[in-house]
């Protein structure tokens, strides 16, 4: 009887939920598939070594979220953050100190949400190696394009974010529903 007593937006926000947790699945399975690909494919760069974005445009594409497709971070953010579903962003780090706050992370942070790390605040261009993204994949370790050899590899956050003075969350809040079957 309890139950029928709840207002309505609790039952509301429970389905989000399992709706944020099929999109964050869906982007985890894919980043795990890719592990040792060259996933900066397709989007004109003449090698994989600033292809993060790149990969990570595809991952998301194979995932069912197609929406974000550029070579740069920072058009990726904005591609995302004005896109169909509803994306929220969270700070984990504004300082030049070096590492990734590990408890932060495991606080904010789940498998399969991205990472995105900034040398300079995400509203300026941060071109090239200004920038880095990839998917949290649990336990202090992401998925991400190594820019020594274009190839999507698991490591640990600091391996790719440590030196970046601005990296954030992006949690994939409310989905679209994925083309895949």
């Amino acid at each position: 009887m309890l139950m029928l007593m709840l207002p309505p937006v609790i039952a509301q926000s429970r389905v989000e939920t399992k709706s944020d947790d099929d999109a964050a699945n869906r982007v985890l399975a894919v980043a795990k598939q890719s592990v040792g690909k060259r996933m900066w494919l397709g989007y004109g760069l003449p090698s994989g070594k600033l292809g993060c974005a790149a990969a990570l445009c595809n991952v998301l594409s194979q995932a069912g979220l197609p929406y974000a497709k550029s070579a740069a971070v920072v058009t990726v953010r904005n591609q995302l953050l004005a896109g169909p579903a509803k994306v929220e962003e969270i700070a984990i780090k504004n300082s030049s100190e070096y590492g990734v706050d590990q408890s932060k992370l495991a606080h904010v942070a789940r498998p399969g949400d991205l990472i995105m790390g900034y040398m300079n605040s995400p509203s300026k261009s941060n071109l090239g190696a200004d920038a880095h993204c990839g998917v949290l994949a649990g336990n202090g370790e992401v998925y991400a394009n190594d820019w020594l050899d274009g190839i999507w590899k698991r490591d640990v956050v600091d391996r790719f974010f440590a030196w970046y003075p601005h990296v954030f969350v992006m949690k994939i809040r409310s989905p679209v529903k994925s083309h895949l079957h």
